[in-house]
């Protein structure tokens, strides 16, 4: 019995472990889809991370420390406001808090001075728990049906 309880919690680590790798490739497409690739940094950043053991098995993220991902995620100014994340309450997250409204601002980068109203949300992440949401059945009877 033991061993048999020791296996199913060695697949529960596993399991979390292949869907947090399947993560990081679907967020990696989603990416793209959405078309948020400026400099490859955002895309490279994204990874799976260990985040310990828990009783019975093992947490695992698809994380990226990519210091905009947020901005991409959610949206800014008033073209965020138009066009906003599925669920904004998950990051508490408000549009056009300056009221730049359709004045819009200019910012510094890359040498250069930029104008804006924002941008739309672009929910790569978010996007990427509904799709590994419905490929959990599939993944967990791969990991449970092997030796």
């Amino acid at each position: 019995m033991k061993s048999y309880q020791a296996n199913i919690t060695y697949k529960c680590k596993l399991l979390a472990e292949r869907l947090a790798n399947i993560g990081v490739e679907i967020a990696r497409v989603n990416v793209a889809d959405f078309d948020a690739i400026y400099s490859g940094e955002l895309l490279s950043s994204i990874k799976a991370e260990y985040d310990g053991i828990i009783p019975d098995g093992a947490s695992w993220m698809v994380i990226t420390d990519c210091p905009w991902a947020f901005y991409v995620e959610f949206g800014t100014g008033i073209v965020g406001a138009n066009s906003p994340h599925p669920d904004t309450s998950i990051a508490n997250w408000k549009y056009d808090l300056n009221q730049h409204g359709d004045m819009g601002w200019y910012y510094f980068k890359d040498g250069d001075w930029h104008w804006t109203k924002g941008m739309p949300s672009r929910p790569f992440m978010y996007q990427t728990g509904m799709d590994l949401r419905a490929r959990i059945e599939s993944v967990a009877r791969e990991v449970f049906a092997s030796a």
